[in-house]
């Protein structure tokens, strides 16, 4: 902290304790309380939501009760070092403005917290982050909601702290009476369906080769790729090598294409698909003298990932629009004995990887800035690890930002945001967190991974799976397969904001975009393609 700011924060804290005594009440504060904080003797008139509410925690789940009872003299204690968490649950859904959040801490110092919010959207959404910031004991952490939300459930991840996660007194304040009314949306707005194509069979993934041709190219995970022009689909498919494919039991079959920067020059592109034996195989192929037919026998396999089980074998593939290199996501291997996979650094699965594919090396070259290229233990195409079964990672094209959704198991779906200035190797948690909630094990407790926690999450009462995604103009494109629900998330200047966009109506296998940046949704039951319009577009028309 600046030495001005420090001498200004003594200067207020000393006039509040000469206030403070003049009223017969002086508090002896042992460090400088920040800006963010007030003391806990603050008293707002507005209505504590929390103490209608109920409680849960990661562990002492018996005592919630203490710090969603209005008392700041009794207290919830983890009797645990971080990460613990520790939420409120309303009774139904409130215009809320604040959360306030009190402190017992017996040592002062610094502390990290992840502040948490469910709205109407169904998503739970990080809604404001602190890093490292001074608590102290009997203080009040302050979180505004500005515009106020509608809004269900708070959640509050304590990611690291002086000593045992506690809390005195945990508030949701409910907004005045003149700012009650219907659900607060963000400027993402509502978005249209409209059908674009049909006729398709199972299609998993939509996307462009970025040739300036108008084409979007669709792929059906029986081993296909269609392309689709003004509306209709090709007579005959792009390409075929569903000799080659297994289709289509458990989430086998083929899942990506990807076109390179210079597909419109050296007209190679890339595949990621099941082979007969139930492995994970990514390719290399080449288009003919046709731009609208690919040569099956022109392939190039680059990569065989060996799969345990049918399930959870990833398979989405994007390339990166800054430094061009293939991104690669892998799953854990399905059941319950391969999780570990996602935390093993010897092993492919469960993984996001980077490979330069384009570099002229056989099969590939690691990229020299791999996080792992140089350790000892580690796989060199490792980017990331800790993720269960990604589908549909994006890039934000213009910013280099990465969005990663990836499958929860029984209890949330998540999707994590990696910046465009990351230099890899982050954990995403996976099986230690699903989403924001710790599962431990005898052999995993909450704090033996050092995750990056995601930004937005759901649970099963929303749908079943999370896919993606594209990005329009800063915001995220998601969907739940099962439900159909699709929404918006954003970032805004301390958090996110997520928004339901589209009510659920089929099945959604994944959300791509043309070259002109439309977006599309893949209905995977009904084979259609559905183009998706944002309300400025709807205006202009």
């Amino acid at each position: 902290m600046r030495p001005e700011l420090q001498q200004a924060i003594r200067i207020s804290v000393a006039l509040a304790i000469v206030l403070a005594a003049a009223a017969g009440c002086a508090p002896t504060p042992e460090s400088d309380p920040p800006a963010a904080f007030a003391t806990a003797t603050k008293q707002r008139q507005q209505e504590n939501l929390a103490v209608r509410g109920k409680g849960d925690a990661s562990v002492e789940k018996p005592f919630v009760a203490r710090a969603i009872d209005g008392d700041p003299e009794t207290a919830w204690n983890s009797q645990h070092m971080a990460p613990h968490w520790f939420s409120v649950t309303l009774d139904s859904f409130y215009q809320v403005d604040k959360i306030e959040l009190v402190v017992t801490q017996h040592v002062p110092g610094p502390t990290s917290h992840d502040v948490w919010v469910e709205n109407d959207s169904g998503n739970k959404v990080l809604h404001r982050r602190f890093d490292d910031v001074h608590t102290e004991d009997n203080l009040v952490l302050e979180i505004a909601i500005e515009p106020p939300q509608r809004i269900n459930q708070v959640y509050v991840l304590t990611r690291q702290g002086q000593g045992w996660v506690a809390w005195r007194e945990i508030r949701v304040l409910k907004a005045d009476d003149t700012n009650d009314g219907p659900r607060v949306e963000t400027d993402i707005g509502n978005w249209q369906v409209k059908e674009a194509a049909t006729g398709l069979d199972l299609p998993v993934q939509i996307t462009h080769a970025g040739d300036e041709s108008g084409r979007i190219f669709v792929v059906e995970r029986a081993g296909r790729v269609r392309t689709i022009e003004e509306g209709r689909v090709g007579n005959e498919p792009f390409l075929d090598i569903s000799d080659r494919v297994r289709c289509c039991q458990a989430e086998e079959g083929l899942f990506n294409i990807a076109f390179p920067p210079e597909y419109p020059e050296h007209r190679q592109f890339y595949l990621s698909y099941t082979n007969l034996e139930g492995n994970t195989v990514i390719s290399r192929m080449t288009t003919t003298g046709d731009p609208d037919i690919a040569d099956p026998d022109s392939e190039e396999a680059l990569l065989v990932i060996p799969q345990p089980t049918g399930i959870h074998n990833g398979g989405s593939m994007v390339f990166g629009p800054k430094d061009g290199y293939l991104y690669v996501g892998s799953g854990d291997g399905g059941l319950a004995e391969h999780r570990p996979n996602a935390q093993d650094p010897g092993s492919l699965l469960g993984k996001l990887l980077r490979l330069d594919v384009e570099a002229g090396a056989k099969p590939y070259a690691i990229p020299a800035d791999n996080p792992f290229a140089q350790a000892e233990g580690y796989r060199p195409e490792i980017w990331a690890l800790g993720i269960r079964n990604s589908w549909g990672f994006a890039f934000d094209r213009q910013t280099g930002d990465l969005y990663i959704p990836d499958a929860g198991d029984d209890l949330r779906d998540e999707v994590n945001f990696q910046p465009a200035s990351s230099v890899g190797g982050e954990n995403y948690g996976w099986p230690v967190w699903q989403g924001n909630f710790c599962v431990e094990s005898p052999d995993l407790s909450c704090g033996s991974v050092e995750a990056v926690f995601p930004v937005a999450a759901y649970d099963h009462s929303q749908g079943c799976v999370v896919v993606g995604g594209a990005v329009y103009r800063d915001v995220f494109l998601y969907a739940d397969f099962c439900r159909g629900h699709i929404w918006g998330l954003k970032s805004k200047e301390e958090g996110w904001a997520v928004t339901r966009l589209i009510d659920g109506f089929t099945p959604i296998s994944g959300i791509g975009a043309d070259e002109a940046g439309n977006l599309y949704a893949a209905g995977y039951a009904a084979g259609v393609i559905y183009l998706l319009t944002p309300p400025s577009l709807q205006k202009a028309e």
